[in-house]
């Protein structure tokens, strides 16, 4: 695919300048739309109903299995139900696949190297598979955790198919507990990728020559259409009809109203009542008609498996996969040659920290690790309760887990914080460690694993970023082209929306790999202001 005006030759380029500061890093952010509630409350019932279980049997020793399987519980949330009890179940069968390799490996061998490379592996090809997979927050660090830390637990071959079956049916009971939801309202996940997109149209209103506010507009109506593509009911063409209502705030930020458009979205997710449609006019009637047969038309092999391409050679991932396998085992290996007999927490704290980009790698590196420094010194005080018994450390993962799904998304550094005694009081269901042993190994390896990180990040450069950066542009220069005549315009409004959004999030990730040539920003803005004078012809 080509352009007529090409781009600037790559030597002409400003190269992206590193940027060091650390205070963006360990700043709180606004996250309104985060719905870390629901999370929590699938988590909750979830862990009680399988730890009831095993309570009944007395072995609630076997905890730590049942928690890996009930933290299933805590994905998928942001899809409709259709799609989640796809979704959902895939990811169970993957965390307890992988959860079964990583026990398997520690049953066969002692092998300190073998173990390390294949938790290595595995936290690579989670970290890869999760960050291009839709379900959502929170971030790969609890599959990575789960499984890494499995390989190292002790294992029997006679206990290994009790184990697997303990995930597996605690996975099944997350499951049913968060398709539970469906049974008194339906349209709920729907309802709320609608009230996001009208969330985004007020903040145009009130900046309405902010690209940033029009960039996060035509991402918040891609990503409801694609919740409404999986949408059945009645409901369905009014919740379409408001997000056409949102595309002329996209054209024309003039006829935005912020205060009301922030009302009808809290009464949006709030009521459960049938939803009024706002006047369309004919016109825009057939665009949602025509939405729905463009999300449904065929699409190609990247958009239907996004996780297998993700691992294509030439993807923007394969880098980024590389530098998670890396990180991972030399952090393991500086771990075991310290002394350190269980090294997935320096592999955990090396895979969590390495971002597609060096600028969100570096940012995540100070919450990472003085996070995790304080958390080791906040489990040390909870500790002696935790260890009158097991049922009380089973409540305090519970609180502890929805204490950091209240932060993840605000504040790293708060929740990192609580997600580390959380992780340390479930590693403690198989088995009392010294609470001084533990603090003493945790630190050591939250500073290997976040140097080694960073290390991997600097050494391993991902030049795929700026590539797939300029194809986004073409394919935005490509879908306005095509809406001068188009034979189905909301077809090519809705392809110019996605690839406005697609070009954001490209560019952005692009210009954010350090010491690499930035993309052209003079083609790019040329692109995307064209694309809005298309949008605006077509309607």
């Amino acid at each position: 695919m080509t352009s007529p005006r090409g781009f600037q030759a790559t030597t002409t380029l400003p190269r992206v300048k590193p940027q060091f500061a650390l205070w963006p890093a360990l700043r709180s952010v606004r996250a309104p739309q985060d719905a870390w509630y629901l999370r929590s409350a699938g988590l909750i019932p979830s862990a009680v109903i399988a730890m009831g279980i095993l309570a009944a049997f007395g072995r609630l020793d076997l905890a730590g299995y049942t928690m890996a399987g009930s933290m299933c519980a805590l994905f998928a949330h942001t899809l409709p139900y259709r799609r989640r009890a796809v979704t959902l179940a895939g990811f169970i069968a993957m965390l307890t696949l992988g959860c079964t390799v990583s026990m398997t490996v520690a049953a066969a061998t002692d092998n300190m190297l073998i173990r390390i490379v294949v938790a290595a592996l595995l936290a690579a090809v989670i970290k890869v598979a999760h960050d291009a997979s839709n379900v959502g927050m929170p971030p790969a660090v609890i599959p990575i955790f789960l499984v890494t830390a499995l390989g190292f637990a002790p294992q029997t071959w006679s206990g290994l198919p009790l184990h697997v079956a303990l995930i597996a049916g605690a996975g099944l009971i997350s499951w049913f507990v968060c398709m539970s939801p469906a049974l008194v309202r339906r349209d709920g996940p729907e309802r709320r990728a609608v009230a996001n997109a009208m969330r985004a149209t007020a903040r145009v209103g009130r900046n309405p020559t902010d690209p940033a506010a029009k960039d996060a507009l035509a991402a918040a109506l891609t990503a409801a259409r694609r919740t409404l593509a999986f949408a059945r009911g009645a409901d369905r063409a009014a919740l379409g009809a408001h997000l056409v209502a949102c595309e002329r705030i996209l054209i024309d930020p003039s006829l935005s109203h912020p205060e009301r458009a922030e009302a009808n979205a809290r009464t949006l997710v709030r009521s459960r009542t049938r939803i009024p449609s706002p006047p369309l006019t004919e016109a825009e009637q057939a665009r949602i008609r025509g939405a729905r047969l463009a999300l449904e038309a065929p699409r190609t092999f990247a958009e239907r498996h996004r996780i297998l391409a993700a691992f294509h050679p030439m993807s923007p991932s394969a880098p980024y996969f590389w530098r998670v396998l890396l990180a991972a085992l030399l952090a393991a290996l500086v771990s075991w040659a310290c002394g350190g007999d269980r090294p997935f927490w320096a592999i955990t704290a090396a895979g969590v920290i390495v971002q597609p980009n060096l600028l969100l790698t570096w940012r995540k590196a100070p919450p990472r690790a003085l996070g995790a420094l304080v958390g080791v010194w906040l489990y040390a005080l909870i500790a002696p309760v935790a260890q009158i018994d097991l049922i009380v450390a089973a409540v305090l993962v519970i609180v502890l887990n929805t204490l950091t799904e209240a932060f993840i998304a605000r504040n790293y550094f708060i929740a990192q914080v609580f997600v580390t005694p959380l992780a340390l009081l479930m590693s403690q269901f198989g088995g009392q460690l010294s609470s001084s042993e533990l603090i003493f190994e945790r630190s050591l390896d939250t500073v290997i694993g976040v140097v080694a990180g960073l290390l991997a990040a600097f050494v391993i450069r991902n030049g795929h970023l700026r590539k797939h950066a300029k194809e986004a542009v073409e394919r935005l220069e490509a879908a306005t082209g095509s809406a001068e005549q188009p034979a189905d315009p909301e077809a090519a409004r809705a392809e110019i929306i996605a690839a406005l959004a697609a070009v954001s999030a490209a560019v952005r990730t692009s210009d954010n790999e350090w010491w690499t040539h930035r993309v052209d920003e003079a083609r790019v803005l040329a692109a995307q202001s064209e694309a809005y004078q298309a949008l605006a012809r077509l309607a």
